[in-house]
């Protein structure tokens, strides 16, 4: 005799009130809602403060009282001649963005290049070793570098005694040595990181491409620049504009080397003084803060334009190229 067991009663699923959209619109909002609010309270307020900074004129010692409006005077006082010192600072920081994200860029291929030839044994170890300089902290990297390069008793003089050379080079005490300085320590800090891109993306050129190549003839070095290198610029590309931004903005390394010296010139910024370190001595230490605040918005206005251009050029390479 078949028993026959109990059948549970079915309930209609009760529709929803609301759109299906709209429940869309709002689970993403919950997901997104946190991240939205820090980003607004730590970078888009202090931006607008940053601007109603550089329209005041908050110049000066501080004091209890309200801030008067002044327009754009900060920004003419800063672009109101050719000789200011906002060209002189934003010039020298672009070159010297412009050798390290090259230095890196050449550091990190050829390196990469060597560690993904199938000659070179025991890579594992030197990929760990070759990463240590991006691991270890700015300032610790800093001090030591600043110690290697002491006039009297550097590793840098040192050894250069010991060879028979001249060792007596003030490194930090020269202009456009300390200038050099500060750009070995840039690139010893950071090609680690381009190193790691390039490398992941040469794992991932086929190899057939390489052997068409031969076979067609090509050199080692026609097929770095017809191969390798176009199959490169998708990796690379975002690599350099995020290291050039980095780099642009770079305050701690510089200032516990150079503190933004030495002097070129009476009265105008030091070799080394580049955006951050200009800023941050006029807002804290000639409590000019009005005018570094109209500095900064300047520097954000060129970053956004060159992160813009960017992505414009990428656009019109993906459509070239597809």
């Amino acid at each position: 005799m078949a028993v026959q067991l109990p059948v549970r009663p079915t309930t209609a699923r009760t529709p929803s009130r609301l759109p299906r959209r709209w429940v869309d619109t709002l689970r993403a909002t919950l997901y997104v809602g946190p991240a939205t609010v820090g980003i607004v309270l730590l970078s888009v307020v202090p931006l607008l403060y940053t601007v109603y900074m550089s329209l005041t004129n908050r110049n000066g010692p501080f004091r209890l009282r309200r801030y008067e409006l002044t327009g754009l005077d900060n920004y003419r006082r800063l672009l109101g001649s050719l000789d200011a010192d906002f060209y002189l600072v934003v010039g020298r920081t672009v070159l010297y963005v412009l050798i390290c994200v090259v230095l890196f860029f050449v550091v990190g291929l050829i390196l990469a290049l060597a560690l993904n030839s199938p000659a070179v044994r025991m890579r594992a170890l030197w990929r760990t070793l070759l990463i240590i300089p991006w691991a270890v902290p700015s300032y610790v990297a800093a001090l030591i570098w600043k110690f290697f390069f002491n006039q009297e008793f550097g590793t840098i003089n040192n050894t250069l005694r010991l060879l028979g050379l001249p060792g007596d080079i003030g490194w930090l005490q020269r202009p456009w040595l300390a200038f050099a300085a500060v750009v070995i320590v840039n690139v010893w800090m950071s090609f680690p990181f381009f190193l790691v891109v390039i490398l992941g993306a040469l794992q991932s050129i086929p190899r057939e491409l390489y052997e068409a190549a031969e076979v067609d003839g090509a050199s080692g070095w026609q097929q770095l620049v017809r191969v390798t290198l176009p199959l490169l610029r998708p990796a690379v590309m975002p690599a350099m504009l995020l290291s050039a931004i980095v780099t642009f903005q770079m305050f701690a390394t510089v200032w516990l080397i150079t503190e933004g010296g030495p002097l070129t010139r009476v009265g105008k910024p030091g070799a080394t003084e580049f955006v951050m370190i200009y800023v941050y001595k006029q807002a804290f230490r000639q409590n000019f803060f009005a005018l570094g605040s109209a500095f900064g918005v300047l520097v954000f206005l060129l970053l956004l334009a060159v992160v813009l251009i960017h992505v414009r050029v990428t656009r019109l390479t993906r459509a070239v190229y597809e």
